[in-house]
């Protein structure tokens, strides 16, 4: 299983594209800020695009050096999964729950179950983290 390629792709009854996606490294949420674009007049775009591509190149290396290793060794120790089920259009919906190896499995039919029948998925023996 890979964070890369979804486990399960499914659509549910109302025609809406799902992917179920099981993975054990789970990356803190970063951000690379503005977007230079909020920026009116040449000069300022100009700059703020410099300060954008800056910032955005810095938390690339972060994200690499930093966040990788450290989320690697957690989850080498750890037994937990996480499961994603994420819809791209028209709008991006995602659901994210954590369980352990040994549901794994389970959870991955009572989400993908859940979702062909056209409800939020409730699975057992595992917790729910975001709704976006």
């Amino acid at each position: 299983m890979s964070v890369f390629r979804p486990v399960v792709r499914l659509v549910d009854p109302n025609g809406r594209g799902w992917e179920i996606y099981a993975f054990r490294i789970l990356l803190p949420e970063r951000s690379a800020g503005d977007s230079p674009l909020e920026y009116h007049g040449v000069v300022l775009s100009m700059l703020g695009g410099i300060a954008w591509l800056v910032r955005s190149a810095l938390v690339l290396l972060v994200r690499v050096f930093v966040d990788m290793p450290v989320a690697a060794l957690r989850a080498a120790r750890s037994d937990e999964w996480t499961i994603e089920a994420v819809s791209w259009a028209p709008s991006r919906h995602r659901y994210t729950w954590k369980t352990t190896r040994e549901y794994r499995g389970q959870v991955l039919a009572q989400v993908e179950g859940g979702i062909a029948r056209g409800e939020i998925p409730k699975p057992r023996n595992a917790h729910l983290l975001r709704v976006d």
